[in-house]
């Protein structure tokens, strides 16, 4: 099988101990470990680390559970898996929100960025919303994520528009393999985990962004819907998190983030009329979307994070990724 995969060689890393890949005949392999990443389709690689993260007691364990089965499912292909959140499966009131932040996001992500110039990675990628929509803004495009079904459902939606420039690799977010190498990232709709998943995911985000790179990413704002969050009306956020501003911005900074911008972002009014603006303006974001520059030199918080959750005998940048997330608008 010819594959395209020699156009990202350089951008990628072992996620076990952070050495260049070198790209061979159907697979990618570790130059100091010497293990081996297969290549599945042309444009389609798994690149995991030997073993899933152990999270620590304060992570959901239904969570836990589900990203360990996600973790050692072995790959195989298929023309009939339908990703979470696919707009075919959602309601339209629903899709429309996601494609309402989509349009939201796109110049923030772009900004600085040269027409069809650059590396977008989407982390956490799911039913591809940005990874799609973005996909014609930059040279390449890489859909990162852990699902098998998310991936193949993306895939196979690359291939129906007649996509050349999107490559799909199957990895796990905190051992993403990736060292200081991308220019920019998007993370969406996925730090709602709680501090410990959240503070690792944003940590490792950071520390794949080149140094003069961007990511963009966001929380579920706490004061959107308070009385749900206090029990006065049904929850819809089962075991998830949402943050307030202040708790949003101390786990950026605690994450050795320190240069970010907040983007508040409400989903539920079209920006394109007079009167969403006026209501956006007037109702408490959806979102609280920060663009964040790379991680501070020296930051140790990573470091430690990993070493706490994945024991001493592996190196300091293993660590997460996830399973989808089973929030709904809130």
């Amino acid at each position: 099988m010819a594959d395209k995969f020699a156009a990202i060689a350089d951008l990628l890393s072992c996620p076990d101990d952070g050495a260049s890949l070198r790209h061979m005949s159907g697979a990618f392999r570790c130059t100091h470990c010497e293990r081996r990443f297969p290549i599945h389709e042309e444009n389609l690689a798994e690149i995991l680390p030997s073993r899933p993260l152990e999270f620590p007691a304060s992570v959901n364990s239904g969570y836990r559970e589900a990203y360990r089965q996600a973790f050692g499912q072995p790959y195989s292909f298929s023309e009939t898996s339908s990703a979470w959140g696919a707009e075919e499966t959602i309601a339209k009131s629903w899709a429309r929100k996601r494609r309402r932040q989509v349009a939201f996001v796109q110049p923030l992500i772009a900004e600085g960025t040269t027409a069809k110039g650059g590396v977008l990675c989407d982390i956490a990628a799911g039913a591809g919303y940005y990874t799609l929509a973005y996909a014609h803004l930059f040279r390449l495009v890489l859909h990162c994520d852990l699902s098998v079904d998310n991936l193949n459902y993306v895939w196979r939606k690359a291939r129906s528009l007649g996509l050349q420039n999107v490559f799909f690799l199957r990895i796990d977010y905190f051992a993403p393999p990736f060292q200081q190498s991308l220019d920019r990232i998007i993370c969406l709709d996925t730090l709602i985990r709680g501090e410990a998943h959240d503070s690792a995911l944003l940590a490792a985000i950071s520390r794949s962004l080149k140094p003069a790179g961007c990511a963009v990413v966001d929380f579920h704002n706490w004061w959107h819907n308070p009385l749900r969050r206090l029990g006065f009306l049904p929850e819809n956020f089962h075991n998830n998190r949402s943050y307030r501003r202040t708790e949003a911005e101390k786990l950026l900074r605690n994450a050795g983030i320190e240069s970010f911008a907040f983007h508040p972002f409400v989903q539920e009014f079209s920006v394109n009329r007079a009167a969403g603006r006026w209501l956006s303006g007037a109702f408490p974001p959806t979102r609280l979307i920060y663009r964040i520059a790379a991680l501070r030199q020296g930051a140790p918080l990573y470091a430690a994070i990993v070493k706490k959750c994945r024991g001493p005998q592996l190196r300091s940048n293993e660590s997460h990724h996830g399973q989808q997330s089973d929030a709904r608008p809130s």
